[in-house]
């Protein structure tokens, strides 16, 4: 079990699109989540407590970088945007990382571990069917490490289905942003989060995100 005076420690997944719609953005992405590696790794005091993993999707999912102390992350491997926006195949694979990573923070690194936040960045609506079932699952009320889920959309992205994702908040940029001005805020969002939790030692998100409107959640049957 772990102690009660064990470091808390903030699991935080960054969940990327990577479609063929996204592939003109392709450079930014790679560019900015350089940047939010780098930001995070030069802020001990928000590297001690937000551990990072990252996870892009398209037709698969792929296990970008697996969950890790920042400040041990030399390199990141390039992203590359190709295939359809399969969601079910992505929440599946988010419920079993979650596993593994909490067991693994809690048992081999002896951190206190809070719920997980999970942040998704999407520009697009599913071309699967049966997501819901899944994102469900990984959110199921029974599952004591369910996480947080906090949606960003933009360009063709539905603020129905980005509303029915989220489980915390859910984000729509408004037409008046670039796509690239979209996905910049949204990870300086993520960036001022994670440095607000640390602060709090406590998952904090911004109740207003620049460029973005806030959509209501919405619960899938």
């Amino acid at each position: 079990m772990t102690a009660p005076t064990a470091a808390k420690c903030l699991p935080t997944y960054l969940v990327v699109d990577t479609s063929t719609s996204m592939a003109e953005h392709q450079d930014l992405l790679n560019g900015l989540v350089d940047h939010l590696v780098d930001a995070i790794g030069n802020s001990p005091r928000v590297a001690e407590f937000a551990h990072m993993s990252i996870i892009t999707f398209n037709t698969a999912p792929h296990l970008v970088l697996p969950m890790s102390d920042i400040e041990r992350v030399d390199r990141l491997p390039d992203i590359t945007c190709r295939g359809a926006t399969n969601y079910g195949a992505m929440f599946r694979l988010l419920k079993v990382r979650i596993d593994a990573d909490i067991q693994e923070l809690r048992d081999s690194a002896g951190r206190a571990v809070l719920r997980p936040a999970v942040f998704i960045l999407t520009d697009g609506e599913p071309t699967d069917q049966a997501w819901s079932t899944d994102f469900g699952d990984l959110t199921d009320q029974q599952w004591r490490r369910r996480p947080h889920v906090i949606s960003f959309g933009f360009g063709a992205a539905n603020p129905t289905v980005l509303g029915k994702i989220a489980t915390k908040a859910a984000f729509l940029a408004e037409s008046a942003a670039t796509e690239q001005e979209a996905i910049m805020t949204m990870i300086t969002s993520l960036l001022k989060s994670l440095v607000a939790s640390a602060s709090a030692a406590e998952f904090t998100i911004p109740t207003k995100v620049d460029g973005y409107e806030r959509v209501p959640i919405e619960y899938v049957d």
